[in-house]
């Protein structure tokens, strides 16, 4: 009897066994065929903006006014202009920065100068680029030398690899004091390598805002480094965290009122 029993108990166990095997299997499919969730940082974005409007309106205004003055003075075709915008834009970007960060993350304060050199390194390196680029093709076409016009394709692409890993590098060197500027754009450059839609889609955009207010309508440039602000922040931070970057702790969906624990 004994023995009767021991094997019922172990056909019994088998078979829960499979089931449990089985209702596993199907839960994995069926996570697997779900669509993926939202990113928390790109649902805490939109209220982020709103509450932010004040400082990316300063950095649109700051890069108009910037851009107008250097055409005004030297040329729009001259290549110090991108360097006055970015000069121009590094702390009403900076704060911006900070303003959108304060209502995403629970995180300690970060010192304005850190902020400010991030975005200043993050853009100066690829207007720096963008300006060799424009004045080694004009050299190109002035003397007819190949090489030039070499070294200025090679210019140009470099601005744009500079920029697109400076899309993610910006916004983690904003809020991350705690690591080195040459640490985070290592590991910036390989998060954006492995994850280069966000970014490209960011700087395409507002691109193409520039664009637009260059050749269309000229209040559109107002639109242009805001645009750029808060799209870098929403590229950044999910592709850095699919790289292992771990983010700080987000602010709640809602904000306790007064008098709630």
């Amino acid at each position: 009897m004994s023995r009767v029993h021991a094997r019922t108990r172990t056909a019994g166990s088998g078979a829960a066994g499979s089931a449990g095997v089985a209702d596993a299997t199907a839960a994995a499919r069926a996570a697997g065929s779900a669509p993926a969730a939202v990113d928390p940082v790109l649902l805490r974005l939109p209220a982020a903006a709103w509450r932010a409007l004040a400082p990316l309106g300063v950095t649109g205004a700051a890069a108009l006014a910037a851009w107008a003055f250097g055409a005004a003075l030297l040329g729009p075709a001259s290549p110090l202009v991108p360097l006055l915008v970015v000069a121009a834009c590094a702390v009403p970007a900076a704060w911006a920065l900070g303003a959108l960060h304060d209502r995403i993350f629970d995180h300690a304060a970060v010192r304005l100068r850190r902020r400010v050199l991030a975005v200043a390194v993050g853009a100066g390196a690829p207007a720096v680029l963008l300006a060799w680029s424009q004045v080694t093709s004009a050299i190109a076409a002035s003397a007819a030398v190949p090489l030039f016009a070499v070294l200025a394709f090679a210019a140009l692409l470099l601005s744009a690899a500079v920029a697109l890993v400076a899309v993610v590098a910006v916004p983690v060197a904003a809020l991350r004091d705690d690591v080195g500027l040459r640490t985070v754009a290592v590991v910036c450059a390989v998060a954006a390598v492995r994850r280069p839609l966000g970014p490209l889609a960011a700087l395409a955009a507002s691109a193409a805002v520039a664009w637009l207010g260059l050749t269309w309508f000229g209040g559109l440039l107002l639109l242009a480094a805001p645009l750029l602000v808060l799209l870098s922040v929403a590229a950044a931070w999910p592709v850095a965290a699919a790289s292992g970057v771990a983010l700080p702790p987000l602010v709640p969906g809602r904000r306790p009122a007064r008098g709630e624990s």
